[in-house]
């Protein structure tokens, strides 16, 4: 039965740098140690409980969907995580903890599924914090600006249609000159920045991994 009250979530404050920037050099790093802290939980005693969504089927939970508005489940951020579907590193947690509230907020306390929740969470939170103190600290906008402007036509093709999808959000920022398009990156904000570097950093997950499938 979903519990009365809503549960006590501890989120950590914002720490002091930026947690959605990452150089694409670092993200493979990071997403590993993501990929590992997300197996610690799944390999948790309890962790069973949430490797999948939730059957209300078979578990008979009819109002199920009517309390919890998004249903989210470790195997999920996990098939994500593989994907590389999340634009940072603050969309993985947000899906991580989204799954034991979900827990916490459906059962009441003191029933073995929010209890279990309710540990895990606390192993999350203690596994995401070292993560976080570990990024670097990103680099001024300008620099970061400079870096896509030299980088972004290195990307494969169709990463940088992508990148053109992205840049005509914006308006005002690709433009005809005498015949050539040219890109203004002033106007790029820390937002579009991100999803550029992700881009970035795409390329570079996938060189490391056409290098290692040469080495198999």
């Amino acid at each position: 039965m979903p519990s009365q009250s809503s549960p006590p979530v501890a989120l950590p404050g914002l720490p002091k740098k930026p947690m959605h920037h990452l150089a694409a050099a670092d993200l493979p790093r990071a997403l590993e140690r993501c990929h590992r802290l997300l197996d610690k939980l799944l390999q948790h005693e309890d962790g069973w409980v949430f490797a999948k969504p939730v059957d209300t089927h078979s578990l008979e939970l009819r109002d199920y969907l009517s309390v919890i508005a998004e249903p989210m489940d470790l195997g999920t951020v996990s098939r994500r995580l593989e994907l590389r579907r999340y634009p940072n590193l603050l969309c993985f947690a947000k899906d991580v903890r989204r799954t034991f509230s979900n827990a916490m907020t459906y059962n009441n306390k003191g029933d073995d599924v929010y209890e279990s929740a309710a540990k895990l969470s606390r192993i999350f939170e203690s596994g995401w914090a070292s993560i976080l103190a570990a990024l670097p600290s990103p680099p001024p906008v300008a620099v970061r600006r400079a870096r896509l402007k030299d980088e972004l036509p290195r990307l494969p093709v169709d990463l940088q249609g992508k990148a053109v999808v992205i840049m005509k959000d914006i308006g005002g920022w690709i433009q005809e000159v005498d015949g050539r398009v040219e890109v203004d990156f002033d106007k790029a904000d820390e937002a579009t920045l991100d999803k550029l570097e992700w881009l970035l950093a795409l390329a570079t997950i996938r060189k490391e991994a056409g290098a290692l499938d040469n080495q198999i």
